[in-house]
């Protein structure tokens, strides 16, 4: 039979023995909100836990917002309209507001991919700036939580009167689901505070895949914590990005109310575990960075021994901004984590996601189908480079026989595979 499947902006076709599928696994299809201006401003008037933007009394202070980037699925948009127009009628004025995107480690947004994302007139009516992770002088530290984390963190975000998050709430392998503080750790930490948090998070829970509390959300909502958030703005949305439902209020329980919705979309059963699994990376495919997403999902969904073929664009190659990654990646766990007792890792952030790599790695034979990752990076990444799903498959099928079971990720990069 004929299967379909998200690759970048285009589709892959292939070929698979129809007695072989054990499922064709998607986020479920579910009903956008008929008005999403409407949701926006119900959730902020009605917030969980929270006060209202007109309680907060944005007159004559400064404002902060915090927004995620091209790398996350964010209608991002469609949240700050709103938000703009309660903060001026409740008094803000346009210079006191200021957009900070959220970067993490990733790199900055070109000009027009913000205007796409934010809207050309947020962009040309408002200060939009971009978190600096590696630049101290624009950064303030806060001391340390959980033992051994410094709280390194965005200046113009924690000098702000009123600070705001917004994110979309959908699943993510170190916080279990995106969203919540984590706009906050990561998104608009200092390197060190960033880096220490992903090996602390491989370390403790390698896949947290869809977890509603781990280790890593711990860590992420200790430190918000200490840095402070008045109001959380968050969404849920459908596989094509349209807006579901709000969840606006305190920082922590707002989050916890919108992933309950977010699992009736994207924590989809499956029928068991396969021999191989087929994970498109859809829609994390830019760079290799964020196609790991894919691996993950596919790991949840396969035999304990069992293989995966990934399929990954990766325009942008391996990581814009860790080099080092592809080096960290051809250890070992063991190696890696002998690296970073030692204090021999330049790299922690990539250290730590090569660790999340390397431990389904070790489980799973992975084959790779990328155009923009080439023969001898696949290499050295340990995965065996593929021209087609159909050359991967033939591959796999030697080794686990031409009878075995296979499953499909359609959209392997936001899906939580929950076996039946």
């Amino acid at each position: 039979m004929l299967v379909q499947v998200p690759y970048g902006k285009s589709e892959v076709d292939f070929q698979i023995d129809r007695t072989r599928l054990m499922g064709i696994i998607s986020p479920s299809e579910t009903a956008p909100s008929a008005n999403p201006d409407l949701e926006v401003e119900r959730a902020l008037k009605n917030p969980i836990d929270g006060p209202t933007i007109e309680e907060l009394s944005p007159r004559g202070k400064t404002v902060a917002i915090a927004v995620d980037d091209l790398t996350r699925v964010t209608p991002t948009y469609a949240l700050l309209k709103p938000i703009l127009r309660l903060l001026r009628d409740a008094g803000a004025r346009r210079q006191d507001i200021k957009i900070i995107v959220a970067l993490g480690s990733h790199r900055a947004m070109t000009v027009q991919e913000k205007k796409e994302k934010y809207g050309a007139d947020v962009v040309e009516e408002y200060e939009v700036i971009d978190h600096a992770f590696d630049d101290k002088s624009e950064l303030q530290y806060l001391g340390e939580v959980a033992g051994d984390l410094p709280v390194w963190i965005n200046r113009e975000y924690l000098k702000a009167d009123v600070r705001i998050a917004t994110g979309s709430i959908l699943p993510h392998p170190n916080a279990g689901w995106g969203a919540g503080a984590k706009i906050l750790l990561p998104g608009l930490a200092g390197e060190e505070t960033i880096g220490r948090m992903h090996v602390h998070s491989a370390t403790t829970t390698p896949n947290g895949l869809g977890m509603d509390q781990n280790p890593t959300r711990q860590l992420i909502d200790t430190f918000a914590e200490k840095v402070g958030i008045q109001l959380l703005v968050n969404t849920t949305v459908t596989r094509r990005r349209e807006i579901v439902k709000i969840f606006a209020g305190h920082f922590v329980k707002a989050h916890r109310r919108g992933i309950d919705l977010a699992k009736s979309i994207y924590g989809v059963k499956i029928p068991g575990l396969a021999d191989i699994t087929i994970s498109s990376s859809h829609p994390a495919d830019i760079e290799y960075w964020q196609a790991l997403k894919g691996l993950s999902s596919a790991d949840l969904a396969t035999k304990p021994t069992g293989g995966i073929i990934e399929l990954a664009p990766c325009p942008e190659g391996i990581s814009a901004t860790h080099p080092r990654w592809i080096e960290y990646l051809q250890h070992s766990t063991n190696e890696l984590r002998e690296m970073y007792k030692a204090g021999e890792a330049e790299d922690l952030v990539a250290l730590g996601l090569a660790l999340n790599v390397v431990h389904v790695r070790e489980k799973h034979p992975v084959c790779l189908v990328s155009d923009g990752v080439s023969d001898r990076d696949a290499a050295k990444m340990g995965f065996s480079k593929f021209n087609s799903v159909e050359e991967a498959l033939q591959f796999l099928s030697r080794r686990y026989g031409s009878d075995s079971r296979i499953n499909v990720l359609t959209h392997g990069g936001e899906t939580y595979p929950v076996l039946k």
